[in-house]
């Protein structure tokens, strides 16, 4: 049998044979048909994080940017004396090198610059949109010191202090 392909929403397919029956609601009046023209809108974005490498005084971490067939690598930077400083995480480094990308990417396309290097002022804007969460139950504080074996008291295995 024949199958018929029919546009449901938001680009989703349908795909039917034919004699199966099938219920669309329609859209509410408010919501606007999905356009049928492709290049009317513009293709998502997908980022990936390929890696890291240390260069020089600074870490480069690699990323790929795909919109739609045109795919393109980029190298961003955060200086290693950012790390050291506590100005930025080890952890966070991925996740700082891709909001940098994508806040480049929405402000020039893919065709920006191949190397992107992360600023101070994106590292604080990090810092402030990430605040570090506070551990509960744990303490930097020593344990405390166990009092003295005094002779004559007996231990908690029953055996006693001193004794051999």
């Amino acid at each position: 049998m024949p199958e018929i392909v029919r546009v449901v929403s938001d680009g989703e397919e349908l795909v039917l044979t034919e004699g199966e029956a099938f219920r669309i609601h329609p859209a509410p009046p408010h919501v606007a048909p999905p356009s049928r023209d492709a290049a009317a809108a513009p293709a998502r974005v997908a980022v990936r994080y390929l890696g890291f490498n240390d260069v020089r005084d600074r870490r480069e971490f690699t990323l790929d940017a795909q919109r739609g067939d045109e795919v393109r690598r980029y190298a961003v930077c955060i200086e290693l004396a950012a790390f050291s400083t506590r100005k930025a995480l080890l952890q966070d480094g991925p996740d700082i090198c891709y909001q940098k990308l994508l806040r480049e990417i929405v402000d020039s396309g893919l065709p920006g610059p191949d190397d992107i290097d992360v600023t101070e002022d994106d590292l604080a804007a990090y810092r402030t949109a990430h605040p570090a969460r506070v551990r509960k139950g744990f303490s930097s504080s020593p344990p405390p010191a166990r009092p003295p074996a005094v002779e004559g008291v007996a231990r908690v295995d029953g055996g006693e202090v001193g004794s051999s």
